[in-house]
């Protein structure tokens, strides 16, 4: 470190500059700032002023709380000439207040060199902030080309811009789908609170003129509070009216990779100052990164989706194979009855009651017949997520019959237990169903001869929402499989596609749900998927807040 007390003048700005950057910590940056300031102004006290708080060094009963509290807060009070203030100032913004004070007046020169020596602690700040934006930047970049998830990294990016920008608010990804022409939010962090955001999976419609305005803006936009245009409240701010604090500044950004428009960047704040200048260039610098993490999360979706379509064509497959045996059975009966029908209508008289019982038979098996196809081409549609109302009791009971034959075979008991009380669930019915049906498929399978029981219920979440599980008494999961069975393509079955229970999760998270998996060897398995009702539960997929 340079002696500053053994410093000329002219030397003293480049010096201290080269001893502030062999500084690391914030509080020695200060205190080092703090003793070059009494050197250089032959001071009796100094101070730095930060956020509230104050650092003073030397005689501090000669500082006046009240006139620094009067500069702080911009009312330009007449400073007398024994006492120095100055905006220590870097991006646009001021980021403290360093003052000096003597027993007697300083000289006029006094003055700039204050100013000075605060433009050496802004430079240092302002390179301390650059290499900061680089590291995060730096490390995000490393997020993306490695196999992390695209959700984990919009998140790892909503944080990185938590730690420069300082948002109090909340920062969201808002997915354009020009196929429903709505906006998806596809990754939201909850600053203000340390719950789980809400409106992961929620969906926005919007208008062709609508996404022109969003898509048109300029690279990256201020609102402040009572200054939102139309267009970008509506779509912006989703929460208002909620019990959520109110949005009073906003950044929003819209992303584009090639030419393409992805969607939206939206960063609030509540109570901190308004955005200013230097967080609209720091978010800017973020821009490239988010477009590329948006785009990779299109094409992961996409993959999703072609996988879920022949993870549904294969079930409808083993489905088929389990019901064929049934329809089977029942169109075996209905044969011989209505035969049996024609030879008895050709006798005189005619057996009125045989007749009507024969009959009935032949209905009642018809019946299930035009059942089991009319859920089968249900299950083999294509719903979108969000879809809904659904009744959730009614769906499981629909569904189960599939399957109530194979598990009889194998002497397995299916019971049903629902809460006649509970909510519609907002979700794709046939998404709903496909996991009803590769869970207990799936439960059914493993259980082999290890097993007597098969629980499905349905109740109401203690968080909000509605609560799905699938529970069997069969041999369990190792826990040293028990992660690797929610991957894609894992599997332990000869011929089995590794994809059902991933494909489970995916629908879960893609209906703004949750899926969690327990199992023990021994015990059994439990499958629990916790699923919106009237938007009172919507858990983010992967969120790491």
């Amino acid at each position: 470190m340079i002696d500053l007390t053994r410093t000329s003048p002219e030397l003293f700005a480049p010096a201290l500059l080269q001893n502030l950057r062999r500084l690391g910590p914030m509080h020695k940056l200060s205190t080092h700032f703090l003793h070059a300031l009494r050197v250089r102004l032959e001071a009796d006290c100094v101070f730095l002023h930060r956020d509230g708080a104050t650092v003073v060094r030397g005689d501090s009963s000669l500082l006046d709380h009240g006139l620094l509290g009067a500069f702080v807060r911009g009312e330009r009070p007449e400073v007398p000439r024994s006492v120095l203030l100055a905006h220590v100032r870097f991006g646009g913004r001021s980021f403290a207040i360093a003052g000096a004070v003597r027993r007697s007046d300083f000289e006029i020169a006094a003055r700039r060199t204050l100013a000075r020596v605060c433009e050496v602690l802004a430079e240092e700040l302002l390179r301390r902030e650059e290499e900061r934006l680089a590291r995060v930047l730096d490390r995000i970049r490393g997020k993306i080309v490695s196999e992390l998830r695209p959700r984990d990294v919009a998140y790892q990016i909503l944080d990185g811009l938590h730690q420069l920008v300082d948002y109090d608010h909340s920062s969201a990804f808002l997915t354009y789908e020009p196929a429903g022409s709505v906006f998806r939010i596809e990754a939201e962090k909850i600053v203000w609170t340390k719950a789980k955001s809400g409106y992961v999976g929620h969906e926005i419609a919007v208008t062709p003129g609508q996404v022109e305005v969003l898509a048109g803006a300029a690279a990256v936009r201020r609102f402040g509070e009572g200054s939102f245009d139309d267009v970008f409240q509506e779509v912006l701010d989703y929460s208002r009216g909620q019990a959520i604090p109110p949005v009073k500044s906003v950044l929003s950004a819209p992303l584009f990779f090639a030419g393409e428009f992805l969607g939206l960047l939206k960063i609030a704040a509540w109570k901190r100052r308004p955005f200013d200048r230097y967080d609209l260039s720091v978010v800017e610098r973020f821009l490239p990164s988010a477009a590329v993490s948006m785009r990779n999360a299109q094409l992961h979706r996409s993959r999703e989706r072609q996988a879920l379509q022949a993870e549904r064509k294969a079930s409808l497959v083993t489905l088929a194979r389990a019901v064929a045996h049934d329809v089977n059975n029942a169109v075996g009966s209905i044969l011989p009855l209505a035969q049996q029908v024609r030879a008895d209508l050709q006798r005189d008289p005619v057996d009125r009651a045989t007749l009507d019982q024969d009959l009935s038979v032949i209905i009642d098996n018809a019946r299930f017949c035009q059942r089991i196809f009319s859920n089968m081409l249900r299950a083999a549609g294509a719903g979108r997520p969000g879809d809904g109302p659904v009744d959730l009791n009614q769906a499981v009971a629909e569904t189960l019959p599939f399957l109530e034959g194979q598990a009889e075979r194998r002497g397995i008991e299916v019971l049903l237990d629902t809460d006649p009380d509970l909510p519609a669930v907002y979700v794709s019915r046939q998404d709903l169903e496909h996991i009803v049906l590769n869970l207990v498929s799936n439960a059914l399978e493993a259980m082999a001869d290890e097993g007597e029981r098969i629980a499905v219920t349905t109740r109401r979440g203690e968080g909000g929402g509605a609560v799905l599980t699938v529970e069997d008494d069969g041999p369990g999961i190792p826990e040293e499989l028990l992660a690797k069975v929610q991957e894609p393509f894992f599997t332990t079955k000869p011929g089995g596609t590794g994809l059902g229970l991933s494909v489970c999760r995916s629908l879960a998270w893609q209906n703004g749900g949750s899926f969690e998996i327990h199992s023990r060897v021994g015990e059994g398995t439990r499958v629990r998927i916790q699923l919106r009702t009237d938007g009172s539960f919507r858990p983010p997929a992967e969120e790491d807040e």
